[in-house]
């Protein structure tokens, strides 16, 4: 897929530089190549280059650099990091049974220790 867009992005600027009248001759043998390669080709070049006001948009698109852009968003995926939640609420589970544990230990612990104290007081 990512050639595909490539390839697609690559004859837009070569469509560009053309209305721009800034094609190189091998880029202008690449266009025409092209456009002779099939009909469906003719067809498209064709119907872009009967829009006048598509060649003022063409000019536009060319201050844009889609390719550049698509590299920060892939660069940012990279960066940010995703939170293993499996690992959180393992986390989590393990932080509430440790708790419920020491509460359970405290409340049966917690009897003992009186009754030891009170035996001793007693005598």
């Amino acid at each position: 897929m990512q050639n595909n867009l490539e390839s697609y992005y690559h004859r837009s600027r070569l469509i560009i530089k053309y209305w721009e009248n800034t094609l190189s001759a091998a880029e202008s043998e690449e266009l025409e190549a092209w456009i002779d390669a099939s009909e469906e080709n003719q067809l498209l070049f064709a119907e872009l280059s009967k829009e006048a006001t598509l060649k003022e948009e063409l000019k536009q698109m060319g201050n844009y650099y889609p390719q550049q852009a698509w590299k920060k968003v892939q660069a940012a995926r990279k960066e940010r990091k995703q939170v293993p939640w499996a690992g959180v609420v393992a986390t989590l589970i393990m932080l509430l049974l440790a708790i419920t544990l020491k509460w359970c230990y405290l409340r049966e612990a917690l009897p003992v220790d009186k009754k030891i104290e009170n035996r001793g007081t007693s005598r």
